[in-house]
């Protein structure tokens, strides 16, 4: 990643500004998630040269289990690291899971891109065409 990219916890405006990205991928059965479906500390975003990219929330439970969901990115950032921008926003998400302790983590997506990535060459467990889950488990030999 470069310097103009950061990698940083939601704030105040970052919600309103995926609503919009949601309501323009409903076409696509792209479903926006109540803001109280969202876990308080757990949004995360990757912005690059001050434009927010991507998002995507980690949820965060009593068990060494952790899961990832509402990956989404503007529709309208069409450059050519937008795939990379994605998985660093879910790889960087990951690395927090583990920090606080989670041993397997959950993750859906319906971005092709990101399933393919995740797929190919042993990246994740368990995945087949088509799916949309995503397990990660650490310290399992997988």
């Amino acid at each position: 990643m470069n310097d103009n990219v950061n990698f940083r916890s939601f704030k105040e405006g970052d919600y309103e500004t995926c609503c919009v990205w949601w309501k323009l991928y409903e076409k696509h059965g792209e479903v926006m998630p109540k803001k109280s479906l969202l876990p308080d500390d757990g949004g995360y975003v990757v912005v690059k040269e001050g434009r927010l990219v991507a998002s995507c929330f980690l949820y965060l439970t009593n068990s060494a289990i952790g899961y990832i969901d509402y990956l989404i990115a503007d529709p309208t950032y069409r450059e050519k690291d937008r795939l990379e921008l994605l998985l660093d926003l879910a790889a960087r998400v990951t690395a927090v899971a583990i920090d606080n302790g989670c041993e397997s983590i959950w993750a859906m997506t319906k971005n092709k891109g990101v399933i393919e990535y995740a797929a190919g060459d042993g990246r994740a467990f368990g995945l087949v065409p088509g799916d949309y889950k995503m397990v990660r488990t650490y310290g399992s030999g997988y």
